[in-house]
């Protein structure tokens, strides 16, 4: 199936303000936004969405481990590459981002913790353990964080999602950071 990149000018009226708001946050307008700016709603959700994480008590940085922790476990290609570049221009470490890209252990025990949590969460849908929220608390997190790591996890929800169904192409920006899950042939 195949899914319109819209611009400013073919997007429907009612995603044409949030399309601009995409451009002004990420300084371009990427493809994903285009595809999404087919149901306004859904654009204007996941812009919301992004806004409101960016707002939680995480740092720049524990927002990106949550999202590049997102895009692995559900193996979003697009969003690998995106947020790679957006880790490296807020200053994460090379090491840290490579290691997100591969499903690799930080060497910060605390971004660490907030990593295998999020993984956790994913992979049991929100079942996580008592145990396993413990453990996130001790390493350095409290239980508003264990609420926003699934606001972060939505958003990553409406977004590699939506790139799976599109099939969305990497922005040309978004090339130098190109990646498929390791082990898996896409």
């Amino acid at each position: 199936m195949e899914f319109t990149i819209h611009t400013l000018e073919t997007a429907p009226e009612g995603s044409k303000d949030a399309l601009v708001h995409a451009k002004e946050t990420f300084g371009l307008l990427p493809n994903l936004e285009g595809v999404l700016a087919e149901s306004p709603a859904t654009l204007k959700s996941g812009m919301a969405l992004w806004d409101l994480f960016e707002t939680t008590s995480f740092t720049p940085i524990e927002q990106q481990v949550i999202y590049l922790t997102s895009n692995y476990e559900h193996e979003c290609n697009y969003c690998v590459a995106a947020h790679s570049g957006l880790a490296k221009a807020i200053g994460m470490k090379p090491e840290d981002i490579e290691a997100l890209r591969n499903g690799q252990p930080l060497t910060d025990l605390k971004l660490q913790g907030l990593r295998l949590f999020t993984q956790r969460m994913i992979q049991t849908r929100g079942w996580v353990e008592d145990r396993e929220i413990e453990e996130f608390l001790a390493a350095g997190y409290t239980k508003q964080q264990v609420l926003e790591v699934i606001l972060g996890i939505a958003v990553k929800v409406i977004h590699n999602y939506t790139n799976h169904v599109a099939k969305t192409p990497l922005d040309k920006a978004f090339q130098p950071y190109v990646w498929s899950k390791p082990g898996v042939d896409m």
